[in-house]
């Protein structure tokens, strides 16, 4: 990485008199020597305004682009930052420095990837396999995205990039990618009513985004696509016969089950607080319950009586003495708001519906966040096809025995 002073001996050589309006010798010392990010951020907007007003001479430009290329690779985040902002959009904006900044930190990145033109969907598409979420909605976001990168987006992209994906009229969605969409968030109101309002939608597409959105927005495919009411009752009714509606499984029968399960899960160190969440989002209230008793190390009463606490501090309390990290208290009393507003006790009854009141909840409530143990739990929650949540859960605890499901 280069240093600021790594440049000093070529701003000695340049006259001591400022240019008019422009960059002076000392200007450029003081950008590169001073410690402070501030200071190195204003003097280098300055010299970018003197780039774009082509009022430097060929020495000085070259050496203000040398400057350019120092500073994308600075010791601080903030200037680095800077040095991306401007040249989102400008033809200083070199290949090699393109792909320089959209491999650095999110922040830094975002402004390359979503505004720079000339990227090419090989470096997009390995951009998109580093997990940074910020990367993956500054991509979604781009006002082209081909198919292909589309595609991996829809793939790997967290609730909020494809979104993004989905509300931009400049992105190709295939029905392959857009299908893919809608099984892992199409319960999710923003993702299903994005899709519907895309322009050129299949009949195929337009058959799955049906099921999943309000009667209002089934009115407007209906009038968009020239659909019939019959047609339209018919597609929601196979929808929900299809159960592809289902998030999560009930996981246990009978008291008997849960404690064999939880006991053996915390003996083994395996009962996370991610497990637990997932089966407080899927209704298996007395799944999370006890989990939480053992790790609390307290009755099982006792930790519902904190958790269904109307005030802040029962969660608050029982997370802590959990070992659950503080940050993550907010999705958890969202979850378990829901089921109070709901008055779900955990049935199978009303399970569906109680499953996607709290997704529905946890994306308005918690998304978008700059807390990424919060990221994290909602999208190893969000990124899971119905069925597999708590099953893949349980079966990465390394379970020696089969849980008795339910039966469906």
């Amino acid at each position: 990485m280069p240093q600021p002073g790594a440049m000093m001996p070529h701003a000695a050589a340049q006259p001591d008199a400022p240019h008019p309006n422009g960059l002076s010798s000392k200007d450029v010392e003081r950008l590169l020597v001073s410690p402070n990010a501030e200071t190195r951020i204003e003097t280098m907007n300055k010299l970018f305004h003197d780039l774009e007003a082509g009022a430097l001479s060929p020495a000085e430009r070259s050496l203000a682009i040398e400057v350019v290329h120092c500073f994308a690779g600075d010791a601080q985040v903030a200037v680095r930052e800077a040095v991306a902002w401007q040249l989102r959009n400008s033809p200083l904006l070199t290949g090699d420095l393109a792909e320089r900044l959209v491999r650095d930190v999110g922040r830094v990145a975002f402004p390359i990837l979503r505004d720079a033109a000339g990227l090419t969907d090989d470096l997009l598409l390995d951009v998109l396999s580093d997990p940074d979420s910020g990367k993956h909605v500054a991509v979604a976001s781009r006002s082209t995205v081909s198919a292909r990168v589309s595609g991996a987006i829809a793939e790997r992209g967290n609730v909020i990039a494809v979104t993004a994906l989905l509300r931009n009229d400049g992105a190709e969605v295939p029905d392959s990618a857009m299908s893919r969409a809608l099984d892992r968030f199409g319960r999710v109101r923003m993702v299903s009513e994005a899709a519907a309002t895309r322009p050129g939608l299949s009949l195929a597409m337009v058959e799955r985004v049906v099921a999943f959105v309000s009667d209002s927005m089934r009115a407007t495919l209906m009038q968009a696509h020239g659909l019939s009411r019959e047609l339209v009752e018919r597609l929601v009714e196979r929808g929900r016969e299809a159960a592809t509606m289902r998030l999560l499984r009930p996981v246990l029968r009978g008291a008997e089950d849960i404690d064999a399960v939880i006991q053996w899960l915390h003996t083994n160190r395996r009962l996370t607080p991610v497990l637990l969440f997932r089966a407080l989002c899927a209704g298996d209230l007395s799944l999370f319950v006890a989990g939480m008793a053992v790790r609390a190390g307290i009755p099982a009463e006792n930790a519902r009586r904190l958790a269904w606490d109307d005030g802040e501090l029962g969660m608050a309390a029982l997370m802590k003495k959990a070992a659950v990290a503080p940050g993550l208290t907010q999705p958890f009393q969202v979850a378990v708001g829901v089921a109070k507003r709901m008055e779900y006790e955990g049935g199978d009854d009303r399970r569906e519906d109680f499953q996607a009141e709290v997704i529905g909840e946890l994306f308005t409530a918690c998304t978008p966040t700059n807390d990424w143990m919060v990221d994290d739990l909602l999208l190893q929650l969000f990124d899971q096809k119905s069925e597999e949540v708590i099953d893949r859960g349980l079966d990465q605890a390394g379970l020696p025995f089969s849980p008795v499901r339910t039966v469906q």
